[in-house]
């Protein structure tokens, strides 16, 4: 879009200039005071816009908008598929995903892309998809142009999908056999029957960005910001390929061998923690800090308050549902394909990891382990001592 614009603008002043040359001063006076009145009536009507959007939004039952802000290997597509599976809510999986393959690739660095980032995830809880029908790959005529469609259950049933839902449940690999020529207008109207729209980002590594939407006049927003020990996480990295996003998140920041991606990382979800805490009572009840290491542990307890957060209901059958999938064996994949006994892999990076390595973590991490509280280890015994706890 900016670059549109830029060429509009310069096609106008070199209109301007051609003019000033045939034309005389006051004729191309005259030219300036209708862009003036053009431009000033635009202004008008955004303004009145706003007006009637702020006055219809007061009378009417506003939605709910919950964004899960995280970053990589964080436990934030646990969450986000915990909120999945709650019948009251839509729910969509990386939405900002599109905007970063297709601009990352350019050399886009991750400040420029929070920008659209941002900007889509507003467009689309306010159920209008047209914008991200601008950056999927294909026709964007099918909702299998997103690469992670069939993370979402209500994509996977009416009236999104023709194919009603199996009395087992939703499940993901049906779901992208039968609703993949689902339309992005069956997914605008079935966005638009749910009082709840819940989306995940690890995408969005500075506050500031989200500040308009708190005050957006459409949007009754609430963030809850999962973090995770970023020793657990490094551990976690070694498993899966990031190479293309770190490259992103690295374009316009440190680029030496001390300061690794993680670093990054850690920088930002302590900044997003300080900058959210320092908006007062403005975020009152819009903001939530939650530790993946607390939802792990104690999942029913702390799923309850996240629901009472976000304005959802918690069942009795819902709650056997929370229990069941954080106690499972490791070989029993029916949930997700990390879901398994949730208390025991937050202490697997203790076993796994080289001392050293977490060391090294420890010390570009600091700031964000001392803020969210993780202690650091003391030494390679007491990493391997499972009696010793380094979360308070």
């Amino acid at each position: 879009m900016d670059f549109h614009v830029l060429t509009h603008l310069d096609g106008s002043y070199g209109l301007i200039v051609r003019f000033s040359v045939t034309m005389s001063i006051r004729t191309l006076f005259h030219f300036c005071i209708l862009l003036f009145f053009i431009f000033l009536s635009y202004q008008i009507y955004q303004i009145t816009q706003v007006s009637r959007s702020s006055k219809s939004y007061d009378t009417e039952k506003m939605p709910v908008h919950v964004l899960i802000l995280s970053s990589w290997r964080s436990g934030s597509s646990f969450m986000g598929q915990i909120f999945n599976h709650h019948p009251d809510v839509f729910y969509l999986f990386e939405p900002g995903h599109p905007v970063w393959k297709r601009f990352g690739s350019l050399g886009v660095g991750a400040n420029l892309l929070h920008y659209p980032v941002r900007d889509l995830i507003r467009s689309l809880f306010t159920c209008d998809v047209t914008p991200l029908q601008q950056y999927v790959f294909g026709n964007g005529c099918y909702i299998s142009s997103m690469s992670f469609f069939a993370e979402s259950r209500a994509l996977c049933s009416p009236p999104s999908c023709s194919r009603p839902m199996l009395p087992e449940g939703y499940n993901r690999t049906i779901c992208y056999q039968y609703c993949r020529n689902s339309t992005f207008e069956n997914m605008a109207k079935t966005c638009d029957t749910y009082n709840h729209r819940v989306m995940k980002t690890v995408r969005i590594l500075d506050f500031s960005v989200l500040r308009p939407l708190f005050w957006d006049p459409a949007l009754d927003l609430r963030i809850i910001h999962l973090v995770r020990d970023p020793r657990a996480i490094a551990s976690s990295r070694r498993y899966f390929s990031l190479s293309a996003d770190d490259k992103v998140v690295l374009k316009e920041h440190d680029k030496t061998i001390n300061a690794p991606v993680l670093a990054k990382i850690c920088k930002a979800q302590a900044n997003i923690n300080r900058m959210a805490k320092a908006e007062g009572h403005h975020l009152d009840g819009r903001y939530m800090l939650l530790r993946h290491e607390d939802l792990s542990r104690e999942p029913i307890v702390n799923v309850r308050k996240i629901f009472q957060f976000s304005g959802l209901k918690m069942t009795t059958n819902f709650e056997s549902w929370i229990y069941n999938i954080t106690h499972i064996d490791e070989s029993d994949r029916i949930f997700i394909p990390f879901s398994k006994q949730s208390s025991k892999v937050i202490q697997k990076w203790r076993k796994t990891m080289d001392f050293n390595k977490v060391k090294e973590i420890e010390e570009y991490c600091k700031e964000a382990m001392d803020l969210f509280g993780y202690l650091p280890v003391s030494s390679e015994g007491d990493q391997k001592n499972m009696n010793i706890d380094f979360v308070l």
